[in-house]
């Protein structure tokens, strides 16, 4: 954005300035007043005025804007039809009509002015994307807020044209990262005339689990003097946070001091461990026999594990009963 100043000092005989004087003191008229040129608008009328391009800024005095907004600038365009005008430009026709009014302006890239219709300025699109996302985030647990809204700098539509949002794609669930949406605008038959990308982020502010040091695999089973529960925004996160049930679970990755526990991060405790030395017994039909063994994988209770009988040396797969004992069941 560009600010550009017209004139300082007052010095000249122009109506507009003239009528401004007789509102306000000498000394408060000598003071620029700051206006913002808007990227675009929609006219109705044959002649452009200040009041269809620019907004005052505070400070501005309401009484000299009541005078200065009316002012008639360029021609409009036909109907239906838009004119372009860029910041450098706009300087030296605003400089034309305005004469020696004390303003400064801040100016956009480039000012599109059409004929009919309305201009749907960012503010509006970014506050009907929020009043789409605020009930269908009214489910998430914790603090919620929004952020980050990225929306066009305006949208021309017209005159009963209707505007909506919806998600951008099928089966979007509300939650916390970055929302996909799409602004539609629909004729009033029904036909859909544009659509536009919207993005917004949803911050979400939940107790995780974080260590307190760094913790890896070899640390054994997560525990209070490894991990502890703070409030965090989980938005950004690669993934769900782990919510600390589960039983007995271990790391399955190293994770930094601070940083939070993910779901993707944890495994059960293994029942036995690699480097465990366990009973090998076999079991079938009157035969039970019983040998060291030792482990040469981690074993879930139940589930399969891979030992070393000490005495052949051989490596078998067996079942894991309980933290001392491997069960290989011959028919």
């Amino acid at each position: 954005m560009k600010i550009k100043r017209i004139c300082r000092a007052i010095g000249g005989a122009s109506l507009i300035v003239t009528a401004a004087c007789l509102c306000l003191g000498a000394g408060e008229a000598l003071a620029a007043w700051r206006m913002r040129i808007l990227p675009a608008v929609s006219v109705q009328g044959e002649r452009v005025t200040l009041g269809d391009i620019a907004v005052p800024e505070a400070g501005f005095p309401d009484d000299a804007w009541a005078i200065l907004r009316a002012t008639a600038l360029w021609n409009a365009p036909e109907q239906g039809q838009t004119q372009a005008l860029s910041a450098a430009e706009l300087p030296g026709r605003l400089r034309i009509y305005l004469q020696e009014a004390p303003v400064e302006y801040v100016l956009p890239g480039m000012l599109q002015v059409r004929r009919g219709g309305r201009a749907a300025q960012r503010v509006e699109l970014e506050n009907l994307v929020v009043d789409f996302l605020t009930p269908q985030l009214a489910g998430l647990s914790g603090r919620v807020w929004i952020s980050g809204v990225d929306v066009p700098e305006y949208l021309f539509l017209g005159e009963n044209d209707r505007l909506a949002v919806e998600p951008a794609g099928s089966g979007w669930t509300p939650g916390p990262g970055t929302a996909d949406l799409r602004l539609c605008v629909t004729a009033p038959d029904g036909r859909t005339t544009n659509k536009v990308v919207a993005k917004v982020v949803v911050n979400q502010a939940s107790r995780v689990a974080v260590t307190k040091r760094p913790v890896n695999p070899r640390d054994g089973v997560l525990t209070q003097d490894l991990v502890s529960f703070e409030e965090r925004n989980v938005s950004g996160l690669p993934g769900r946070p782990w919510d600390g049930m589960g039983g007995a679970v271990r790391l399955v990755r190293g994770v930094g001091q601070g940083q939070v526990i993910l779901a993707q991060d944890v495994e059960p405790m293994p029942l036995v461990q690699k480097g465990d030395r366990v009973s090998l017994v076999y079991e079938g039909g009157r035969i039970r026999l019983r040998v060291d063994a030792l482990a040469e994988s981690d074993g879930l209770p139940g589930g399969p594990v891979t030992v070393r009988n000490l005495q052949s040396e051989r490596k078998v797969t067996a079942s894991v009963r309980d933290k001392d004992t491997v069960v290989v069941t011959q028919k």
